[in-house]
């Protein structure tokens, strides 16, 4: 009829389910890597996440052990922190305020002050914050 005989479409039919079994497959491991890859992508940001969440404590942490709880010698204020060996401000009344190595807290000289307000300055730029 046809010229192929009943033997050769048997063939063509096991090698069509051949190659449909062996596109099935390629599809799922690709399918397997685009998973793996994306959970090690997703491990990878939880890390990073976790490593900085790390590194923030450690720094709240050190800050908490090098700063004092001041009194404003200008307005009397007690609600600051400030490391010690640095000079912070008031919250309430913005005073220039040096912290001595002993925790000793005195209104900062002029050019302690301008070091401190650059310091400031760059904090914020750089998305910093806090008074310490």
């Amino acid at each position: 009829m046809f010229g192929i005989g009943l033997n050769n479409l048997i063939k063509i039919g096991f090698r069509v389910s051949d190659h449909i079994l062996k596109q099935q497959e390629i599809e799922r491991s690709r399918t397997a890597s685009e998973k793996a890859r994306l959970q090690a992508e997703a491990s990878r940001e939880r890390a990073i996440e976790e490593n900085a969440r790390h590194r923030r404590t450690q720094l709240e942490d050190e800050i908490a052990r090098d700063s004092v709880a001041v009194e404003c010698p200008n307005c009397g204020a007690t609600g600051n922190r400030i490391r010690r060996n640095s000079t912070g401000f008031c919250q309430f009344c913005g005073t220039a305020i040096q912290i001595s190595s002993s925790g000793i807290a005195y209104i900062a000289d002029p050019i302690e002050k301008a070091r401190a307000l650059a310091a400031e300055e760059i904090k914020q730029k750089s998305g910093a914050t806090g008074n310490v």
